[in-house]
């Protein structure tokens, strides 16, 4: 459990932080807030790039697992921070994401 526990935090940590950085990105480009943006949201991907590498499984997997972190977590950040509620489909879809993600990355091989 202590491993599942550690490489989901790795997961959600990685999905922060990438969803993080192009979020300020997009204020940098799209909303034509300062360069500051654009520099902190480039470091801030840049530190996502490091991130799943402390994952305990080869590259393949970790980013097929993770893309499924990042669809469930870029629904939370909508939610949290563009006040965007998910409607049913978006919550059944991250529900189903999830179940494959367990599938991927935790049955025994």
């Amino acid at each position: 459990m202590e491993v599942i526990l550690a490489t989901l935090g790795i997961f959600f940590l990685a999905a922060l932080l990438e969803i993080g950085g192009g979020y300020l990105v997009w204020k940098w480009l799209r909303e034509h807030k300062g360069k500051i943006f654009g520099l902190v949201g480039g470091l801030v991907l840049f530190l996502y790039g490091i991130v799943p590498t402390f994952q305990p499984a080869e590259f393949g997997r970790v980013y097929a697992t993770y893309g499924g972190i990042f669809v469930v977590m870029s629904i939370i950040w909508g939610y949290w921070v563009d006040k965007k509620k998910p409607d049913r489909f978006e919550i059944l879809g991250s529900m189903v994401v999830l179940v494959g993600v367990a599938v991927m990355f935790y049955f025994p091989r």
